[in-house]
């Protein structure tokens, strides 16, 4: 399967705050490649954004499952999702599965050091899903994952999709995980996509 990868960079104009959290106002400029859509890596497509949050610093660009320290971090998740949730109802993509021309797969760097990755993967022309959503260890509690996943949310919203969902895991290690898409108006609904009911599963969906 060939993968031509589209950068589109999100410039992050980001100050202190007195708390932790981030807050966003986004001014959009132009929506990410829609889903499927051929791009050539040299399009370029300033977005500007501004942030109020403990991050100090970050862009955010479409980028490519294979590179090697996204697969990294993309095993991490992996592994991590595994040992919370049983392997026949653990649902998180591979790389293999973040090449599907359905999914859109961005990362957050600070320079050189890969901070967060999240994708979203086209279900329908008015229905999106979130996925692979994963902060690195060491950047956690900079609002990485509040900066992805509003970008993602802000790319759907230029998109013209009427919804977006998500699956997630039920137990305590993926509390924070919950906390922060209701945090972002997500609320829980049944299951979406072909998911299955099970114990180990829960789901949300926020209307655009």
């Amino acid at each position: 399967m060939s993968f031509r990868v589209c950068r589109t960079a999100v410039t992050l104009r980001i100050r202190r705050a007195p708390r932790r959290g981030l807050t966003a106002r986004h001014l959009v400029t132009k929506p990410l490649p829609k889903a499927g859509a051929k791009h050539h890596a040299s399009n370029r497509t300033e977005i500007s954004c501004s942030y109020t949050a403990a991050m100090t610093a970050g862009e955010i660009t479409v980028d490519d499952p294979r590179k090697p320290e996204v697969r990294a971090i993309l095993e991490r998740h992996l592994a991590f999702c595994l040992s919370e949730t049983p392997p026949e109802h653990s649902f998180a993509l591979n790389v293999d599965g973040l090449l599907d021309p359905a999914v859109t797969f961005i990362s957050c760097r600070d320079g050189d050091t890969l901070l967060g990755v999240a994708a979203m993967k086209e279900l329908d022309p008015e229905h999106a899903e979130i996925k692979s959503m994963h902060t690195a260890a060491e950047a956690r509690g900079r609002g990485v994952a509040r900066a992805l996943l509003s970008h993602l949310l802000e790319a759907a919203q230029a998109r013209g999709y009427q919804r977006v969902s998500l699956e997630t895991g039920t137990t305590p290690g993926f509390a924070a995980a919950r906390a922060l898409y209701e945090s972002v108006g997500f609320v829980p609904s049944g299951p979406f996509g072909g998911y299955p009911v099970t114990g180990d599963n829960c789901f949300y969906t926020r209307a655009l």
